[in-house]
């Protein structure tokens, strides 16, 4: 026999939670594709060097953020620089961060196959400007698949 279901003075006691499965869904996916959509528009794919003791380190407003590519192209919080102005745009961007605040940091980020020279370079760019510290942007080694040392 089928319940009738034609009285509807009686409350409803259970809550359908279908719509909130749903709605939970579509916001996943919004999240997922913008979260990719972010992370392919500020990569610049350079391969940083690899170093076992590197360290976690957070961007905050206070670091200027200076990269070089292997094929020469530099950037300037990811911001890329024509090859006649690099210096001077460069310390003109260092100059209005300094005098927003005089704990500075530089990170320089540069591809494994880049010259050590623009490195050095850009090093040199930030103590020049009175950056006092600075960092270099590095990563883990990656694990190899093959057998352990010692077997």
């Amino acid at each position: 026999m089928a319940a009738s279901y034609d009285n509807d003075d009686e409350e409803i006691t259970s809550i359908n939670v279908t719509p909130l499965v749903d709605v939970m869904l579509v916001l996943l996916i919004i999240f997922m594709v913008t979260t990719t959509t972010i992370q392919a528009s500020e990569a610049m794919n350079i391969n940083k060097p690899d170093a076992n003791t590197g360290q976690t380190m957070e961007t905050n407003p206070n670091q200027i953020f200076l990269q070089c590519a292997k094929d020469g192209s530099v950037f300037v919080d990811r911001q890329k620089i024509a090859p006649a102005d690099v210096d001077k745009t460069i310390k003109d961007a260092i100059a209005v961060k300094l005098s927003d605040n005089q704990e500075l940091q530089g990170v320089i980020q540069c591809d494994e196959e880049a010259p050590v020279g623009a490195m050095i370079h850009l090093m040199d760019l930030l103590r020049e400007s009175g950056v006092k510290k600075y960092a270099v942007a590095t990563e883990k080694p990656k694990p190899t698949d093959g057998a352990s040392a010692g077997g």
